[in-house]
């Protein structure tokens, strides 16, 4: 697993910043991005689409500045926790153990409130709109109207849940145009997913994904593959594997690892050789593996703005920390939380050559352009 290279795309913009763009030339039964790409570019609704693809087009060509007026390029990608409730309790989740959503005031998307917000500045423009947690979407009851709305404006919706109450929905959600569902896969699902899941995957197609653990791998490795080989069969685009990592409530970082621990290269050689190009192993390198020369790869802050039910607006969705503290996506403006003075520091220092790593950064295994 060698290789990486790095690549300086942007040398006549030295007094700004100096990029790197890492590509990955060890995992190469990685799913190739243009496959994503053309599966995206089927689902997009013309002309309505014709500025979010504008704006993708300029915040993948134009340079990173620490201020970017959204006047400049908008973020691409909208993340709504659509609610704080979730049907699963699962032990690694780092929102809703010790029943964190049974006790926390009720935070959860509405039609209306999607049409506040995706009519300012901030998220009109964004080509993709995650629907996903801290909670289940399909418990939102507004799920469907909101999926029909935003696909009318031409936005690309991904549905992130955990499945179990998918069946009474998926029809209704294809013919509101959602464009993609991605099911995650966990201990509390997994039955279900085994009587479910190729089924589910004939009404509408479905990706799935998975963090693995360390104790997985080192422990239960023929139990990783035999989900990989259920997943496959079910006839789903693709399996994402992501690290375990400590984020919200549950701080633990021994189920962690890099891509040298030994256990994850003799998986890794095992399952891209037999299932080669279904396997996306997003974000297994993180800024602790020695081999990985560029640390400062992180357009996230850039590209992506979380929002939540009550309006607050978070960092990205790999940090622990809110640095937007107290900015609301119903209150402030715009450039307000696009450029929030905490987060053109935190983008200073990624775009200076000479600065290190935040703390904050250092073990987020999204180092690297996101999926989009």
């Amino acid at each position: 697993m060698d290789g990486i290279l790095t690549v300086d795309v942007n040398k006549k913009y030295n007094d700004y910043y100096e990029v790197s763009i890492l590509w990955r030339t060890a995992l190469k039964g990685t799913t190739s991005r243009a496959g994503l790409y053309l599966e995206l570019l089927k689902e997009l609704k013309f002309p309505q689409a014709a500025p979010k693809i504008i704006n993708y087009i300029k915040s993948k060509t134009l340079p990173l500045l620490p201020y970017n007026p959204c006047s400049r390029f908008s973020p691409i990608q909208i993340s709504l926790s659509m609610v704080n409730r979730c049907n699963l309790r699962c032990a690694y989740c780092g929102d809703a153990q010790d029943g964190t959503f049974d006790n926390a005031p009720k935070k959860e998307f509405t039609i209306e409130k999607i049409k506040q917000i995706f009519q300012t500045p901030l998220c009109r423009n964004a080509i993709y709109v995650n629907l996903a947690g801290g909670g289940e979407p399909l418990l939102c009851k507004d799920i469907v109207e909101i999926v029909e709305y935003l696909n009318s404006r031409g936005h690309l919706t991904l549905l992130t849940t955990n499945g179990i109450l998918l069946p009474k929905f998926i029809e209704r959600l294809t013919k509101a145009g959602l464009s993609k569902i991605s099911i995650s896969i966990y201990p509390a699902n997994i039955d279900f997913l085994r009587d479910n899941l190729a089924s589910l995957n004939k009404i509408h197609k479905i990706q799935n994904s998975h963090v693995i653990t360390r104790s997985e791998l080192e422990n239960t490795p023929e139990e990783l593959e035999d989900l990989v080989d259920f997943v496959y069969k079910a006839g789903s685009t693709r399996l994402r594997l992501w690290n375990c990592r400590p984020f919200g409530k549950n701080q633990d970082s021994s189920e962690s690892f890099t891509s040298e621990l030994p256990a994850f290269q003799i998986f890794y050689n095992k399952i891209s050789k037999k299932y080669k190009g279904f396997v996306d192993w997003q974000g297994l390198y993180t800024a602790s593996d020695s081999n990985l020369k560029a640390k400062k790869i992180c357009r996230e802050l850039w590209q992506l703005v979380p929002i939540d039910g009550g309006g607050c607006v978070t960092t990205c969705c790999g940090s622990p920390v809110n640095l937007r503290a107290n900015v609301n996506a119903f209150v402030n403006t715009s450039e307000e939380i696009f450029n929030h003075p905490a987060i053109v520091s935190l983008r200073k220092k990624f775009i200076e050559p000479d600065t290190e790593l935040p703390d904050m950064c250092k073990y987020c295994n999204l180092l690297e352009d996101p999926p989009m």
